[in-house]
Order: C-alpha cells, then structure tokens, then sequence
C-alpha cells in the first residue's frame, strides 16, 4: 500500500503531461467520424476521458483544438523539412529531392491527414475562419519554407529566375491532385505514388533549375 501512495504524485504528472495529446487523439477520431460542424466538445470530452473543462485548459475553443490536431499530424515533418534547409550544403537541387521525399513519405501517404484535407473541403464554405486559420497556421509556413528553398537556388544562381517564387503553390499544386485522387478513386483506379513522385520532382526540377 505504501509504494502505491507514494507512486501516485509522479503518476499524476505524468497523466496530466499526456492529456494535450490524448485529447489530440480523441478529437481527431471525433472530428473524423462526425465532420467538424457535428463534433462537439463534450464528445470529445468523453472519448479522452476527461472533462470539458479540461479541454478549455489547453485549447481555447473547438477551432483552435481542430486547428492544434492538424498541427501536431505535421509538425514533426514540418520541422524535419525547416532542418534540411539550415543544414543542405549541396546544391539546392539536392535539397528540393530531399525535402520533396519526405514530404511524400510522411506527409503525402499520411491518411490521417488526408483525412483532415476531405473535411476541410467539406467545411470550408460554412466554416470560412476554419480554412483561413488551416491557411496561415499550417499551409503558409509549408510555402514558405519551399519559397525558401526556391530563392536559395536564385541566390546561388542554381535556378533560373522567375515568377515561381512568388506562387510556390505551383510547384505543390500536384500534391493536392494526390489528394483528390485518393479521395474519389483510391480503390478503383490506384496511383502509383512512386511514378507519381517521381514525375512530380522531375517536373519541378526541370522547370526550376537554371540550364548550364
């Protein structure tokens, strides 16, 4: 009895470091289920175990705890992909096949977030705030850092100069043809996502790069 009472604070810790994420989990099987407009917080409440109170004291409302699910399926890649930018010495076309890579390895063939892209389209024409903050907390930063990687090359006189830099969503637009493919016809008419990348980066690369 004595080393269960003297366990317990440091199992209280410990259960309440983990509660962001448990209600991460819960809220993505939720919000999946039941579309954003449906979900509730109480719901997800239940799911994670915990009381609706208890979300309010990591998320402010029901759209920041949406919009912080979306975050935490990327933000690991997204940090991975900001690393191979401060750290390439190569040449910048090495760097965008690199980055290009893992972004189709953890990102592109993540069905939970594909799943996040279906209600977000489904979402948006009522719920226009959802999309605009999805564009600026998680879109925006993953075209800048591809703005990044474009001018480097500029700089370093590796890619030609012009227009793209000023619209990189260019150059990820077939990424959100891999989405609506996958969406509407992923058992009937599957896509071969290794031919695919590859066409995608020789596509980009051969319109970027500055000829020698």
């Amino acid at each position: 009895m004595t080393d269960i009472v003297e366990t317990r604070p440091e199992t209280r810790r410990r259960r309440k470091a983990e509660r962001p994420q448990e209600i991460l989990k819960a809220a993505f099987v939720e919000f999946s289920r039941n579309g954003y407009a449906t979900t509730t917080l109480d719901r997800i409440a239940e799911r994670a175990g915990v009381t609706k109170g208890t979300i309010y004291v990591y998320f402010e409302n029901k759209e920041h705890l949406f919009i912080s699910m979306v975050g935490e399926l990327t933000k690991g890649a997204h940090e991975t992909v900001q690393e191979m930018y401060e750290t390439h010495a190569g040449s910048t076309a090495d760097l965008l096949r690199a980055q290009f890579s893992f972004i189709y390895q953890h990102i592109v063939e993540d069905k939970r977030r594909r799943e996040v892209v279906r209600m977000l389209i489904a979402e948006a024409p009522r719920f226009p705030e959802l999309a605009d903050r999805y564009h600026e907390e998680i879109l925006r930063p993953c075209l800048d850092m591809l703005q990044q990687a474009i001018q480097r090359g500029m700089d370093r006189g590796e890619i030609r100069k012009s227009s793209i830099v000023g619209a990189p969503q260019v150059v990820i637009a077939p990424i959100a043809l891999v989405d609506l493919w996958m969406m509407m016809f992923e058992d009937r008419q599957p896509l071969d996502l290794k031919a695919y990348f590859d066409a995608h980066l020789d596509l980009v690369l051969n319109g970027l790069l500055a000829k020698s």
